[in-house]
């Protein structure tokens, strides 16, 4: 397994959170201490998303809750622009981050979630094996056609 820091989507994580804490300092007084507080902490929470997903054996539902979060940064820059926090151009360069993390991690959660299928799939099967009561003869044949013995 790769260190979580190895990763595009820490990079980009990482990458946003340094962006909106920029940002953030730049704010009006009045806005930085809620708001802006508010937003880091999200952006924070993103790069411990992918430490978590990256080190548990639940990705898709950690990756699911990494995606909410993503929507829910975008919601705030998308507020911060509207109230002029911070320019359009802040702003497209934040949502071209979020873009690229809310991907990585559709992307990363789609694949854990056939891996886990396909890894159930193999185990149950596996356990029928084991336990006698495989599916019949012919499931037996089919699988035995499919082994080929390592030549010495």
């Amino acid at each position: 397994m790769a260190l979580h820091t190895d990763t595009e989507i820490y990079k980009a994580t990482y990458a946003l959170t340094q962006l909106t804490t920029q940002l953030v300092a730049n704010m009006p007084r009045n806005y930085k201490a809620d708001f802006g507080a508010d937003l880091r902490k999200r952006c924070m929470a993103l790069v411990m998303r992918t430490y978590q997903a990256n080190t548990t054996e639940d990705k898709p539902q950690i990756l699911q809750r990494m995606r909410e979060e993503v929507e829910a940064v975008n919601l705030a820059l998308r507020l911060a622009v509207d109230l002029k926090l911070i320019s359009v151009k802040q702003y497209a360069r934040a949502i071209a981050q979020t873009e690229s993390i809310g991907k990585q991690a559709t992307g990363w959660q789609k694949h854990s979630e056939r891996a886990l299928a396909a890894g159930l799939s193999r185990q149950s099967g596996q356990r029928a094996l084991e336990s006698g009561r495989a599916a019949g003869p012919q499931a037996h044949r089919q699988a035995q056609q499919g082994y080929q013995r390592p030549r010495p």
